[in-house]
């Protein structure tokens, strides 16, 4: 009886434990493709619903917030933009994937606990977002900026001899990187979904170069000038321009100062006349010509200065007005003279001609110990003869003429030496360029249009003198023709002696004619001899 009694209850527990997990592993299971009930992504109760359902209501709801306005204050102004135009997205798109995986991973008991927990007390997922930071900055940028009040440089000047230095203003301007990290930092972290409101990051905008730095610019560094006494006034006149173009030029700290820019272009607009200028070993004529001394004083006034050169460029041929290896010549943008500030303190050319000569001085701040002096000297290694003169032809001048359209120039080759002095003693002596000039020929123009009516006179006179000759043989011949007769008559006795004695006669007086007439030419053509030879000598004194 009691054995049967142990059955019956085996049985009846056996039955309870089925229900119960038959129920327990009911209430375990969430329903084929819906999501656990509880579930949240964001502030959207995705719970009960499919993955599409979910997705799409996930979507409204950030296209709502993307609806949602940003207002950046600037001072007393302000601006305005939705989150959509700063490119407001969703960082991860695996969201509903998380959501669906609730009560359907581990063991019945903790699918039943998860899904439990998630009824009660509600599972959230949070969504990662971004914004796009190029068309943050292009808001902060184009936007904001509008309202800097710029700065304003100080000024310097110089007048009667002294520096004159303006007072420099304080400006306001958006902080454009702060800006946008305080943008991004308020939407992305401590957004509640609602219009925001951001001020601006402002910080003052002092100018580059303030009143303070500028008079800092009160030295003498370096001074060089170059005279011109010889110049035409076209010459003269060029280098005056140059110089205009050039003074109350400031070049700051780290720039680098280019004289062909300043004294570009080369126009008679800009102030230029037409005057000599090297081109391919000849002087010729141009706009402009000789202000390659205005680059050359300006480099002397740089070495002295003790600025940096960046580029320096010799002439092609050797110059007047500086000894070698000291000029700098400009020739279209191939050549051209550069320096570089490299002190912490502006610089201020000033230039200026007087009286036929053009002056460059130098000014900013003198850091070198009072005690220190630099000269420059110019060491000629080589100089090279010039070619044999080069001769133009010139068939409208006449043989006279002669003219020499360009002098010879001996071509160098040379160095430049800088020499430190310290309270007087040389400590340094260094090789700063080397320079080549080439020899150029003498050019010279000679006339040769009278040559050619000298050649036909020769021509002509020649001519003449061989029809003479031919004359005077023909003379000659006709006297002998006379005497074979006058013998023929002799040998005849039987002639009567007085018509003998009148034949004799006859040609004795034939034969005087005849002598005379060849004595007539030979005269004649020996006086035409001479008179020849007098003007073949007078035309060759003519050349």
């Amino acid at each position: 009886m009691k054995k049967k009694y142990i059955v019956i209850l085996a049985a009846i527990l056996i039955i309870c434990l089925g229900t119960v997990g038959f129920g327990i592993n009911a209430l375990a299971t969430v329903k084929d493709g819906q999501i656990c009930k509880g579930v949240y992504i964001d502030s959207v109760n995705v719970g009960g619903m499919t993955a599409s359902e979910a997705k799409e209501a996930v979507s409204n709801y950030v296209d709502n917030l993307k609806k949602k306005t940003v207002t950046v204050k600037v001072d007393d102004n302000e601006e305005s933009i939705t989150l959509g135009e700063l490119g407001y997205e969703v960082k991860e798109n695996d969201f509903i994937d998380k959501a669906l995986e609730v009560g359907r991973s581990g063991n019945v008991i903790k699918r039943y606990k998860d899904i439990q927990d998630t009824k009660n007390n509600n599972l959230v997922y949070k969504l990662d977002y971004t914004l796009d930071e190029n068309k943050v900055q292009d808001f902060v940028k184009n936007k904001l900026s509008k309202y800097n009040i710029p700065s304003k440089n100080a000024k310097l000047t110089r007048k009667n001899g002294k520096f004159i230095v303006s007072n420099h203003k304080v400006g306001r301007a958006v902080a454009v990187r702060d800006t946008m990290e305080k943008i991004q930092s308020v939407i992305l972290d401590k957004w509640n979904k609602k219009d925001v409101e951001v001020k601006a990051i402002v910080n003052d905008a002092v100018p580059k170069y303030t009143k303070e730095l500028l008079q800092r610019c009160n030295s003498l560094l370096g001074s060089f000038h170059t005279t011109y006494a010889t110049s035409t006034s076209e010459r003269a006149a060029n280098l005056a321009n140059g110089a205009r173009l050039i003074n109350g030029s400031i070049v700051y700290p780290n720039e680098v100062f280019s004289a062909y820019d300043h004294l570009n272009p080369f126009t008679t607009d800009n102030g230029y006349e037409t005057a000599g200028a090297y081109s391919e070993g000849k002087v010729i004529d141009s706009v402009g010509g000789g202000v390659c001394q205005v680059s050359t004083t300006l480099y002397n006034a740089v070495l002295y200065s003790e600025l940096e050169v960046v580029e320096r460029s010799p002439h092609s041929m050797i110059v007047s007005y500086v000894t070698p290896s000291r000029d700098a010549a400009i020739a279209g943008t191939y050549k051209d003279f550069k320096f570089k500030n490299n002190t912490e303190v502006p610089i201020y050319i000033e230039a200026f001609t007087v009286g036929r000569t053009i002056t460059f001085n130098i000014y900013g701040e003198e850091t070198r110990d009072k005690g220190r002096r630099v000269e420059y000297e110019s060491k000629v290694l080589k100089k090279i003869d010039p070619p044999k003169d080069e001769v133009t032809e010139d068939k409208t001048k006449p043989s006279t003429f002669k003219e020499v359209t360009q002098e010879a120039h001996i071509g160098y080759k040379a160095e430049l030496y800088k020499i430190v002095y310290q309270d007087g003693k040389e400590v340094s002596r260094e090789v700063i360029n080397t320079s080549s000039y080439a020899a150029a020929p003498r050019y010279i123009t000679v006339g040769t249009k009278e040559d050619k009516e000298k050649e036909k006179a020769e021509k002509e006179k020649a001519e003449k003198e061989k029809a003479e000759k031919e004359k005077a043989e023909k003379a000659k011949a006709d006297g002998k023709e006379d005497t074979d007769t006058k013998k023929s008559d002799d040998a005849d006795s039987s002639k009567d002696s007085t018509t003998k004695k009148d034949s004799t006669s006859k040609t004795g007086t034939t034969d005087k004619t005849s002598t005379a007439d060849s004595s007539k030419t030979d005269s004649s053509t020996k006086s035409d001899s001479s008179k020849t030879q007098t003007n073949t000598k007078d035309t060759s004194g003519d050349n």
